[in-house]
């Protein structure tokens, strides 16, 4: 075999036997020079011309590795992915390019490529809960920032705020995120993020734009340990593409697949209802909070029937519902007994600027 092909969109290259061991930092001699169109056809977007290449002797040993392509017939493996990290090859190999020029470009124009990253607030700006930073957590998996959970009871998260990046600290014990099972397509992905931390995923070590293969249509925990990290991005394929930067409000609507929270100001107006009795009043209203739907039924709770009146009266309780579909809604609120003349129509009405009701459909 000798000279360059190009089948079915992707570069094949015979390389003399490289010996080894081979890994990163490696400098292999290509049969030939590439030719500029071979090189046009590899390029990447940064500096080097980086490809994504697999050397393959036909006889069981492969090695996958990005490559940075040299003038001169030459490459250096920048990086290694997956294992082993080195291979001895005994004889001449294959060199091939495992992505398609139009999969690579895919994945090097960021945007082309929307929706990649599986995690979502990987820039954990949204804090829908409110959570104060550095406030220790009361259980063991307590959400904290939208979608990132505390794994140890008693530990935190905190962070750092800067030219719209928030730059998380994670706790000793780690903070993390549930992937939904629907959303992983199996394959090899991609971890990256910016800061210090230590991370797992599935509860292997994975170093940063390492890559892992994941098992179609499970659920992926995401932990980051012992240090600072921003901009997570966890996607498929075998490259660190750079941070997806979705619109903010589509990052909510994914967050609030999971959680959402309505806070009320001073005076909000919920809806109607009717009170049927002067004998402990209760206003039964089956009120459809205009929530978003969820991923299942979710868990709804408020801050305190004392944060709602009817008819200028304070509740006294307050109960919800909810269903399969994400819909939720005030199954009751009442007030003390004789306290309100019936018939009236009430409308439950929020007191104060920190009243809220929320939906919890988390992992």
């Amino acid at each position: 075999m000798s000279g360059t092909l190009l089948i079915r969109n992707r570069v094949y290259q015979v390389v003399p036997n490289p010996g080894g061991p081979i890994g990163a930092g490696s400098v292999i001699t290509l049969g030939l020079a590439f030719s500029s169109a071979h090189r046009t056809f590899l390029a990447a977007f940064g500096a080097g011309n980086p490809a994504y290449f697999i050397l393959d002797d036909g006889a069981g040993k492969r090695l996958s590795c990005l490559v940075t392509v040299n003038s001169g017939g030459t490459v250096t493996i920048n990086e290694v992915i997956g294992s082993p990290a080195t291979e001895t090859f005994a004889s001449a190999c294959i060199a091939w390019s495992a992505v398609p020029d139009s999969e690579m470009a895919l994945q090097r124009y960021s945007q082309l490529a929307g929706f990649r990253n599986l995690l979502i607030n990987g820039n954990p700006v949204i804090n829908q809960r409110a959570y104060v930073s550095g406030t220790a957590t009361g259980a063991a998996n307590q959400y904290t920032l939208d979608r990132w959970r505390v794994v140890t009871s008693g530990q935190n998260a905190s962070w750092t705020d800067s030219a719209g990046l928030r730059t998380v600290t994670a706790p000793a014990g780690g903070i993390e995120q549930v992937v939904e099972a629907p959303n992983n397509l199996g394959g090899f992905h991609t971890l990256s993020w910016t800061g210090n931390a230590t991370a797992t995923v599935n509860g292997s070590a994975i170093a940063n734009k390492g890559t892992i293969s994941l098992t179609p249509n499970t659920t992926v925990i995401v932990r980051f340990t012992g240090g600072t990290f921003t901009m997570a991005q966890l996607e498929p394929g075998p490259i660190a593409t750079p941070f997806e930067r979705r619109a903010a409000a589509a990052e909510m609507m994914l967050c609030q697949w999971y959680f959402e929270r309505r806070n009320y100001a001073n005076g909000s107006h919920l809806g109607a209802g009717a009170l049927t009795t002067t004998i402990n009043p209760l206003v039964i209203t089956g009120l459809q909070i205009p929530f978003r739907p969820k991923r299942t039924a979710p868990a709804v709770s408020g801050s305190g029937a004392a944060g709602f009146t009817l008819n200028t009266v304070a509740c006294n309780s307050m109960s919800f519902g909810s269903d399969t579909g994400g819909n939720v809604w005030i199954l009751s609120a009442g007030v003390a007994s004789g306290s309100v003349a019936t018939p009236f129509t009430c409308v439950p009405v929020s007191t104060n600027t920190n009243v809220w009701i929320q939906a919890d459909a988390e992992l």
